[in-house]
């Protein structure tokens, strides 16, 4: 979320991190709600599974849907990777995502069990994470 953040920012455009999980506000994003909802069966293995799969199909187009797998993959592999190896999140990212990490549910997430949540203060976090400067 830290990285979507920056980059848009860094873009100078807007983001809805509220659309990133649970599919509310992703029709604000170019094909989101598809995309959401894949992203969302494949991480959670639900039975949306196939139905999910053949809208980013429908939507996207096959090249879409082969970019789309890459990207969920890539982002399970490195979360999964991290959250097995007991990899806390790194002082900016802690401090510069706590104002929306319980907002979005991030907290109840396992992986968070790897950090100390409590210590995660905004006004901690350096500037350039939060676009600034």
């Amino acid at each position: 979320m830290g990285l979507l953040r920056a980059s848009s920012d860094k873009l100078g455009q807007e983001v809805n991190l509220d659309a990133t999980v649970g599919g509310e506000g992703a029709s604000d994003i170019e094909h989101g709600e598809a995309l959401v909802r894949f992203a969302e069966a494949v991480t959670r293995g639900n039975d949306d599974m196939d139905p999910a799969r053949e809208a980013v199909r429908k939507t996207l187009g096959e090249a879409g849907f082969v970019e789309a797998c890459g990207i969920v993959g890539i982002f399970n592999g490195l979360v999964r990777t991290a959250d097995s190896s007991g990899i806390p999140l790194d002082e900016g990212t802690l401090h510069g995502s706590a104002d929306f990490r319980e907002r979005l549910g991030l907290n109840a997430f396992g992986g968070a069990a790897n950090t100390e949540i409590e210590r995660g203060d905004p006004a901690k976090a350096p500037a350039r994470v939060l676009g600034v400067g």
